[in-house]
């Protein structure tokens, strides 16, 4: 029985080789398939499906610095139209590379480049270059762009695909960056306050503490207090606190619960679940489109939502496709996708259209995304800033309202 040597990604969308014995590609795919991982390349012979050590032999390397997503988007974007406009890949690849604003672009081309030209396919030079370089979607649908002939409308669909993807990136960094900001400042203005100015003010007022107005007596109780031993470690309690909340959520646990309050959270939530949507229904849509299998778009589409529980309902759509299920089942039960979509998806798998109903989903969802992070933007900040205002003017009341009151006589 023949060996086949493989790529595959298994549940947690990890990248796994090895190889196994199967009597022909297409067995070896499903023995992966019912192992739970999903074929990325399988290629019969004994060497190895990553070729690093055969790259390492003949001396092609790739950068270590890592290419920016606009960068990349810019590449792929050229890529596609020097072949469309009949440029072979080889010299459509070495004139992006001569073209290349940045060092670690231009090396990152001309290793792939240098790949094609001792006879690898682009698929497998990009899975070369590693996963900090292109990820398992784009190496899938170049793959299955090179098999169909289709690879200058794989390359424009990526670019398409990770120019949404950016801009919906750089609108959620945005939206997050001011409310910090906001935040942040406010903060810091408050423990000026009470930790400088407010004593001095209260050093110039001789009304004895109990007839002081009550705002003032809590004021200057908190003030009192974060100066003192017990304060200070009462402080430093708190950030470790935060510090270790912080470290629980970069662990699996951890960063599940964060993805789940970040769906639940009143005027974030809806903004986070229409983004992780038009991710979902853009990524199905493009992958199914460039000819890749249902199950196997899926396992590649759950590592583009940038939330783990939305990625889990995912996992459960493709188990329910290796069962003999149908996909919309498991959207639908777990409350994140919406009701018109998980309806669009089961008529796509009725009518064979899944990719352009996805597709066309996905540009609504897109403006659906924007709207509501501009809902975010609007919303969010004005909240904190009332909140701060209302904190500060309790304090500018606490350290007044002594002075307006006292006997001058």
């Amino acid at each position: 029985m023949p060996e086949f040597a493989y790529t595959a990604l298994d549940a947690a969308g990890a990248t796994v080789s090895g190889s196994l014995s199967a009597a022909s590609r297409r067995a070896a795919v499903d023995r992966l398939a019912a192992s739970g991982r999903v074929a990325v390349e399988v290629k019969e012979g004994a060497a190895a499906a990553y070729p690093n050590a055969a790259a390492g032999k003949r001396g092609v390397s790739f950068p270590g610095s890592r290419v920016t997503g606009r960068q990349q988007a810019a590449m792929l974007r050229q890529v596609a139209v020097a072949l469309q406009a009949g440029l072979n890949l080889l010299p459509a690849l070495e004139a992006v590379a001569e073209q290349a604003e940045s060092p670690a672009l231009r090396g990152l081309v001309e290793g792939l480049a240098a790949k094609v030209k001792e006879g690898s396919s682009l698929s497998a030079a990009m899975r070369e270059a590693g996963p900090r370089s292109f990820s398992a979607m784009q190496v899938s649908m170049v793959e299955a762009g090179e098999a169909a002939g289709l690879l200058d409308e794989v390359a424009a669909s990526l670019a398409d695909f990770a120019e949404r993807d950016l801009d919906v990136r750089e609108k959620l960094r945005s939206a997050a960056m001011y409310p910090m900001l906001v935040l942040g400042l406010g903060g810091l203005s408050i423990v000026v306050i009470v930790v400088f100015i407010l004593p001095r003010i209260m050093e110039t007022v001789n009304t004895p503490f109990e007839e002081l107005p009550l705002p003032t007596r809590l004021l200057m109780t908190i003030s009192d207090g974060v100066r003192t031993p017990v304060g200070a470690a009462a402080l430093l309690g708190v950030a470790a606190a935060l510090f270790l909340a912080l470290r629980w959520s970069r662990t699996p646990e951890g960063a599940r619960t964060a993805d789940l309050w970040k769906l639940k959270l009143p005027v974030i939530g809806p903004a986070v679940k229409k983004v992780g949507v038009a991710r979902f229904a853009r990524a199905l849509g493009t992958l199914t489109g460039a000819g890749i299998q249902v199950v196997q778009a899926l396992r590649i589409t759950r590592n583009t939502l940038g939330n783990r529980v939305m990625a889990e309902q995912v996992d459960a759509a493709a188990d329910a496709i290796v069962a003999g299920e149908s996909i919309a089942a498991p959207l639908k039960s777990g409350g994140f996708f919406p009701p018109l979509l998980v309806q669009v998806v089961a008529m796509g798998e009725k009518t064979g259209r899944l990719d352009e109903l996805l597709l066309r989903s996905a540009d609504t969802y897109d403006r659906e995304t924007r709207v509501a992070l501009d809902r975010v933007m609007s919303v969010l900040p004005a909240l904190l800033i009332m909140i701060l205002a209302v904190i500060v003017a309790f304090i500018l009341a606490a350290a007044l309202l002594p002075i307006m009151t006292m006997d001058v006589g």
